[in-house]
């Protein structure tokens, strides 16, 4: 009987479980995990029935709540001890007078692990054991799955019942970078930092930690970019300034060349160890990303928090450029490397999986995901939409086969699983009338100029330009695509000829561009990508929504629609093309409104019926795609 109660382990940080073995138990209704969820944060102690009503229900525990839970502790009893007799199923939840006690071992719940690992930690870091210190932190923050601890906050009536232990999670975060800071290996504890970070966006000290170890890390330029997000935060939420250690941190960021003060004074810093981690596949742009450094450092930050995060958005908006520069941005928080494939011509997941193994040098017939295995990875996969639902079971599986390995993904639309952290990402801000004074500054602006000078050296705004610079920005939607694919037009053609080139970007945007996927090379090879696998009613209600105001609301849209779709469909049709990334669906006064991009809708209206190369080859792609 001993045997079958050893082998029992409770989770409660994350998803609350009980586990034997490697299997998982069914616990039940809500209500039955969060008794064994409540025990389990006292493990080994007695607790009385009215504890456990109370932290079911709070002040609204119903007359029959010391029945419901004596009924929940009967069932959890039979699921635990399955093999015991009826009466004799007290191994794992103990009765005591008036209440009941969790019985098994403090070390196989996680909870009690992660503390009695803390505890030691604290003494061997006391004792000057630095490097033990580091192993017992690292292993006690392994545990767990969700610094939130949503699940079993959600369970119980109050926040209060987790707040301490969410509070032991901060004091061990705040601990390890400590130790790693003395033993001078700032990149190792990356991770966890902005873990805390994002967790504890309004702690002072979780904040200055962070912008600590990002700038002993080599990233001094987004610690500096971090502070002035916090600052902006602070102000707003709370109406304060930063206080005097962000202060002081921000204040040695700033000084070039100048090491952050210690965070304790005194301690011995010995040089890193190792070697950086490796980047394998196609690497981020050479030069700076124009106009999106704080969608980098926000998705950045999302990753860290996240195992998965798509970026999603309409064509040529630059996902996978985005999508590379936070790699780059969140590299050393991977020691085994990071890993990207480009999958915008893959038939199907079969041949992603053989890029990946090409990528990460493999044989053959190598099973990539098994070489990854438990390794801490991050795998970036752009350009998947094609690939339909199959896309989401590929990165779903891959997950699970590598459960230390974040996914990175692209894609013009998301995938719908469950734990997807999605990133919405949209074309660059275009310059407005009123912004004549300052348009050198307008992120859309400055990516043209950037490219016009790859291809006319010496190219600058001249006042005489401006407006026509301003105004290609304008009718090209800010979609850095369309930008680049212009500016490269002026190897052959005046910045008048451009401009009337935009006037038809999808027949007269066409310059040479060698090195590039074959979607990127026209606005109407990236435009079809997005048409093709529309239903043939969409479609036709996507060309009809062009022909007005690319402003509108869901009645205009109906009445737009009309003829091709019923009234009572056209709210689901919207929805659709949402999805997609083919409208940019925001609140308004009176219900939603929604954009339509004009390049969007001279695609729709000109159907992307071209001959342009391998269109064929991309209608199979998608053609039988759910």
């Amino acid at each position: 009987m001993a045997a079958a109660v050893d082998t029992v382990r409770i989770k409660v940080l994350g998803p609350v479980a009980a586990l034997r073995g490697t299997v998982e138990i069914p616990l039940g209704p809500s209500r039955q995990r969060a008794v064994l969820g409540y025990l389990a944060l006292h493990p080994r102690q007695p607790v009385l029935l009215g504890a456990l009503t109370e932290a079911l229900w709070g002040d609204d525990a119903p007359n029959s709540g010391e029945h419901l839970i004596r009924t929940y502790v009967a069932r959890l009893r039979q699921v635990l001890e399955p093999d015991t007799a009826p009466r004799a199923r007290t191994n794992v939840i103990a009765s005591v007078p008036g209440g009941y006690r969790l019985d098994v071992p403090p070390e196989d719940v996680d909870a009690s692990l992660f503390r009695e690992l803390l505890g030691r930690a604290r003494s061997r870091r006391a004792a000057g054991a630095l490097d033990d210190a580091f192993e017992l932190l690292a292993t006690a923050l392994d545990l767990w799955q969700d610094p939130t601890l949503a699940d079993l906050a959600g369970l119980l009536a109050s926040p209060r019942h987790v707040t301490a232990l969410r509070g032991d999670w901060v004091e061990a975060g705040l601990l390890h970078a400590s130790v790693a800071i003395a033993l001078g290996q700032p990149s190792q504890v990356l991770p966890v930092v902005e873990r805390l970070a994002a967790a504890e966006p309004l702690q002072e000290a979780v904040q200055a930690r962070y912008l600590e170890v990002l700038a002993r890390s080599g990233q001094r330029a987004a610690a500096v970019h971090h502070y002035l997000e916090v600052r902006t935060r602070l102000r707003a939420e709370l109406g304060v300034e930063p206080g005097p250690e962000l202060r002081r941190m921000h204040a040695a960021l700033l000084r070039a060349g100048d090491e952050p003060a210690p965070t304790e004074p005194g301690t011995p810093a010995r040089p890193p160890t190792g070697r950086l981690p490796g980047w394998r596949g196609p690497g981020p742009a050479i030069g700076p990303l124009i106009g999106r450094d704080a969608e980098v450092a926000h998705c950045a930050t999302l990753l860290v928090a996240h195992r998965h995060v798509t970026i999603v958005g309409p064509a040529g908006c630059g996902k996978s450029a985005t999508g590379l520069a936070v790699a780059e941005r969140v590299a050393a928080a991977f020691p085994d490397g990071v890993a990207t494939v480009d999958a915008a011509e893959a038939p199907d997941c079969g041949a992603v999986l053989r890029l990946l193994a090409e990528t990460l040098e493999l044989a053959a017939a190598a099973d990539p995901l098994h070489a990854v295995g438990e390794r801490r990875m991050l795998l970036v996969l752009n350009d998947v939409e094609h690939l339909g639902a199959r896309a989401g079971e590929m990165v779903e599986h891959a997950l699970h086969r590598c459960p230390r390995t974040a996914m990175l993904v692209t894609s013009r639309r998301r995938l719908g699983l469950p734990r997807e952290a999605v990133f919405r990402l949209g074309p660059l801000p275009v310059p407005g009338p009123e912004d004549a004074d300052a348009l050198s500054a307008n992120p859309a602006v400055r990516l043209f100029v950037d490219r016009a000078r790859l291809v006319r050296p010496g190219f600058r705004l001249s006042p005489a330009d401006a407006p026509t610079v301003a105004r290609i920005c304008r009718d090209l939607d800010g979609l850095p695509l369309a930008l680049e694919l212009a500016a490269a037009c002026l190897y052959t053609d005046s910045l008048d000829g451009v401009l009337r080139r935009v006037a038809d970007p999808l027949d007269l945007l066409r310059p040479q561009r060698r090195g590039h996927p074959r979607h990127h090379r026209s606005l109407t090879s990236a435009l079809r990508r997005s048409l093709a696998p529309l239903r043939p009613a969409d479609r036709a209600c996507l060309a009809r929504l062009g022909e007005g105001d690319r402003h509108f609301s869901l009645d205009e849209a109906v009445a737009r629609c009309a003829g091709i779709v019923p009234a009572g469909e056209v709210s689901d049709v919207l929805d659709r093309l949402a999805g997609e990334s083919l409208l940019d669906p925001g609140p308004g006064s009176d219900g939603p409104r929604y954009r339509l991009l004009r390049t969007v809708a001279l695609a729709a209206a000109d159907g992307c019926d071209g001959d342009d190369v391998g269109h064929q080859a991309f209608q199979g792609m998608v053609g039988n795609q759910p």
